[in-house]
């Protein structure tokens, strides 16, 4: 006799699944306690980086939109192998100029692994731009901004990579015309550590940043992560 199932048995949800779906709830609350220049993201890390943004609210902050990619701060994060649960009020510009307040708190699994992120990014250019007391109320301050932002945001995965490629660039302090092999490597080797390969299309835009073949970016991250293999090994 064949048993048949119970049609009314409906398959529970994963923790991870039922964590992401409880924190879309959250996202709601923060936005609406602290208002419109407030904006809450949640990325479910467990997706591709270019498409992980599954919840956003005030998006119109930044510009980014559901399904939209980790922005570069992000993409340190994940490939950093000592990444922070909390990163608090650190500074952050948008790519039409304003300036952020912005936090990130990292939610693992039980493996500690993590599985989601909840980012908030608060509007302060105004605030900056009044008056010491209320800078003071808010525990900010201007020579934060004086420095380069440590993240911005684009609603394009494009933009996101090669700002951090022009800024990679930028640091090495030599121009691409006169980089010799060992110094477009090190470029290379810096951006891996950034997390900039994790995203599809990012080998390409590097190639024509470097006026080099596709083949040749491959060839220097093969070199690369063989290199960081073989440190790995070495310090077993």
């Amino acid at each position: 006799m064949i048993k048949k199932g119970n049609p009314n048995r409906i398959k529970k949800p994963s923790k991870e699944a039922f964590l992401i779906e409880s924190l879309k709830i959250l996202v709601d609350g923060i936005a609406r306690t602290f208002g419109s220049r407030c904006e809450v993201v949640l990325h479910d890390l467990s997706r591709n980086p270019e498409h992980c943004i599954v919840k956003i609210a005030n998006g119109h902050v930044t510009g980014r939109v559901v399904d939209g990619p980790v922005t570069d701060q992000g993409l340190r994060q994940l490939r950093s192998e000592h990444w922070e649960k909390l990163l608090i009020n650190y500074p952050a510009v948008t790519k039409d100029g304003k300036r952020l307040k912005s936090s990130t708190i990292m939610l693992t699994n039980d493996k500690e692994e993590p599985i989601a992120a909840i980012c908030i990014n608060f509007d302060v250019t105004d605030i900056i731009n009044f008056n010491v007391a209320i800078q003071d109320v808010f525990a900010i301050s201007e020579d934060i901004y004086q420095c380069e932002p440590t993240e911005t945001f684009q609603s394009d995965k494009f933009l996101t990579l090669s700002n951090i490629a022009d800024r990679v660039i930028r640091e090495s302090g030599k121009a691409i015309p006169s980089m010799m092999r060992k110094d477009r490597i090190e470029i290379v080797k810096r951006l891996e550590g950034q997390g900039f390969f994790l995203i599809k299309g990012a080998i390409r835009l590097l190639a024509q940043k470097l006026n080099v073949s596709k083949f040749t970016i491959y060839n220097y991250l093969e070199h690369v992560r063989s290199e960081n293999q073989g440190k790995e090994g070495g310090d077993r």
